[in-house]
């Protein structure tokens, strides 16, 4: 019997071998110059550097960026018309997954050119075949790797099957840990110091987890498990076993530490066992992502704030938060591949890249200086301790899996049922992971 999966993946990859034979005659570009006219370098960088092809419009699909209209115009649109006045862009978004993700679009018949994603979600449009190796474009168009963050690249290499680099980055996200200074002053705690540990920042939650008349205070909103699990580099499964793996030292060790913030006193409100609304102004820290900590802090809190790095494991004390970054991803079936590679080279530039930063989506580049120019156009993070969370660098990615989504579903599940159902870490530990198991089971 065929399974559902492999229906789908026999459907998409139908549609994508038919878009690749139409493309095969028409779409690409007139490069102008003999493949053995090598020793000109500077004209060939040139060339290179054009688009000479007809006009075209590229769909792009936005899977999982935050991209909104005014952005995709203003940091996309003009900067790819500027440099290439014959390529444009349309925007597609994924509202519903029904309905506009990548499969049920391709599903359609309809095939975005490219497609925006994070670093996380690459594995599907590996699954279905969609997603181009660019080692090819990366060696014709020159692109120097090193330029990116070593945690970039290093991710990106590990992503790939059979040594594939299937996507560039236009940006990055960083860990941090945002503190509202009125509770610290409320309950005389000092403030977080640029770098502490896990330890550490438990502590301080529950020094400031208390109720003051009415108001319960809550001492911090601590990362998902899956985030905790991916910074300390536990994996969850065996890859070779093809088997899961919950019940190691590593898995303890890191519920362990969410197992003593279930323990303080107030700290799990009714059914909320993960407290989110640092907005609300009873929240004493938040240690997240730094675009989720503009988005806040651009709202205007109703407290006064300040940034540290994003806590670290004693035992990993130069990493924070796990490495994560909005990537542009080609189509293999795309009729346009030469101008899409273009979008990309725009998108990877010094003044693209600048441009970005100064606007609030951190930087893929290395460049120090670049990075602290970081959100320069809102104007909110002056005089704020931003270089701080630039202290630790993101902590490593395992390579891909396939059993990676399988795995991953069951990783908060561990959390709440120790936190709502006080069920022994142990056992729920040792549930979850035959729960993988099977699941894993079913994707064979």
């Amino acid at each position: 019997m065929v399974s559902k999966k492999s229906y789908f993946i026999s459907l998409v990859s139908t549609a994508l071998i038919s878009a690749s034979i139409l493309s095969g005659c028409g779409g690409g570009m007139n490069e102008k110059r003999d493949a053995n006219e090598q020793d000109d370098k500077d004209s060939d960088v040139k060339m290179i550097d054009e688009y000479t092809g007809p006009p075209v419009e590229l769909l792009f699909l936005d899977a999982n960026t935050g991209i909104t209209e005014e952005k995709f115009e203003e940091h996309f649109v003009k900067p790819v018309k500027a440099k290439h006045p014959t390529i444009s862009l349309k925007l597609l978004k994924v509202t519903s997954p029904a309905k506009d993700d990548i499969e049920a679009l391709i599903a359609a018949g309809t095939i975005p050119d490219i497609v925006a994603d994070s670093n996380t979600g690459l594995n599907k449009y590996l699954d279905i075949d969609y997603a181009e190796d660019l080692n090819p474009m990366i060696k014709k168009f020159n692109v120097d790797l090193t330029r990116f963050e070593p945690a970039i690249v290093e991710t990106l290499q590990g992503l790939g099957r059979k040594k594939g680099i299937y996507g560039l980055p236009f940006g990055m996200n960083y860990g941090s840990l945002l503190y509202n200074k009125d509770i610290f002053d409320k309950f005389g705690v000092r403030y977080p110091d640029d770098v502490i540990t896990w330890d550490t920042f438990i502590e301080l939650t529950n020094k400031l987890t208390r109720k003051d008349g009415e108001v319960q205070y809550i001492g911090s909103a601590a990362p998902t498990p899956v985030n905790w699990l991916r910074q300390y580099g536990a994996s969850n499964f065996d890859e070779k076993d093809e088997k899961a793996v919950l019940t190691d030292d590593k898995h303890k060790y890191v519920y362990s530490l969410q197992e003593k913030l279930f323990h303080i006193p107030g700290f799990i409100n009714g059914n909320i066992w993960r407290p989110t609304n640092m907005a609300g102004g009873t929240i004493a820290m938040q240690a997240g992502w730094i675009m989720a900590t503009t988005n806040l802090v651009s709202a205007g809190p109703p407290f006064d704030w300040d940034l540290s790095a994003y806590p670290v494991f004693k035992e990993n004390p130069n990493y924070g938060n796990s490495v994560d970054f909005p990537m542009l991803i080609v189509s293999k079936a795309s009729k346009h591949k030469e101008a899409a590679y273009r979008v990309l080279m725009t998108m990877i530039s010094d003044e693209v890249q600048q441009r970005l930063n100064k606007s609030g989506q951190i930087t893929a580049l290395k460049d120090q200086s670049l990075k602290m120019t970081y959100a320069q156009d809102s104007q909110i993070y002056n005089g704020k301790n931003l270089q701080a969370i630039f202290k630790v660098s993101p902590a490593p990615l395992p390579d891909y899996s396939r059993w990676k989504s399988a795995t991953d579903t069951f990783i908060n599940a561990v959390a709440q049922e120790m936190a709502l159902q006080k069920k022994d870490m142990n056992t729920a530990l040792r549930e979850q992971e035959e729960r993988a198991n099977k699941a894993m089971q079913e994707l064979k």
